[in-house]
């Protein structure tokens, strides 16, 4: 298969909207079960933040297959979500009449994560990597954790955290494969995670 990887940054609208989709099939979590326009908000933000480290895998055909991306200051761009705000408020109240239980968990979300303590100086945050439906089983996810990781050397942070559900098993093997290792489990709304680390040489 020909597959080519390209930052976030290099994709064009088409292709941002294609990976916000994307995310809110596959990903199950809570920014996806805010909605797509928050998930699509979401990646518009990151294409502009120049911290963001990604890597997209793209066909010849213009579809994502997948991607993995994360950034040093990961609640910039979730604060970016909040603007405009006479936008943020309409999606959020659309929550409260729709989906109640997902705006509660949401703000105990945020008031779970603000009592986590800021990541070190020289460690970025893997937030998202995820692979198309179609081409699981494949590889391509070790592939992209792969790119992702060499990306974050070349930049010369000296370490990867990221946060993972605990029942996540296929995940959370992929990422001890590639040395990371449970620094701490924690609850987050109804979330259990790991939050896991890769010391990078």
């Amino acid at each position: 298969m020909d597959v080519e990887f390209i930052p976030l940054s290099q994709l064009n609208e088409a292709n941002v909207r294609q990976l916000a989709k994307l995310h809110h099939e596959v990903m199950h979590t809570l920014l996806s079960d805010v909605g797509l326009p928050m998930v699509l908000r979401y990646y518009q933000a990151a294409c502009s933040d120049t911290s963001v480290i990604s890597v997209c895998a793209i066909n010849s055909s213009n579809q994502i297959l997948g991607w993995a991306m994360g950034s040093p200051h990961p609640d910039r761009i979730n604060s970016r979500l909040r603007t405009p705000f006479v936008w943020f408020m309409i999606q959020m109240l659309h929550l409260l009449l729709t989906r109640p239980l997902v705006l509660w968990q949401l703000i105990s979300s945020v008031i779970s994560s603000s009592s986590q303590q800021d990541m070190d100086r020289g460690s970025i945050e893997l937030t998202y990597i995820g692979v198309a439906s179609n081409q699981r089983d494949r590889g391509l996810g070790k592939v992209l954790l792969k790119e992702f990781i060499g990306a974050a050397k070349e930049k010369s942070y000296q370490s990867i955290v990221l946060s993972v559900e605990t029942d996540n098993e296929p995940a959370i093997k992929l990422y001890e494969k590639s040395g990371f290792r449970t620094i701490k489990t924690y609850s987050e709304g109804r979330y259990q995670r790991h939050q896991m680390e890769l010391i990078l040489e």
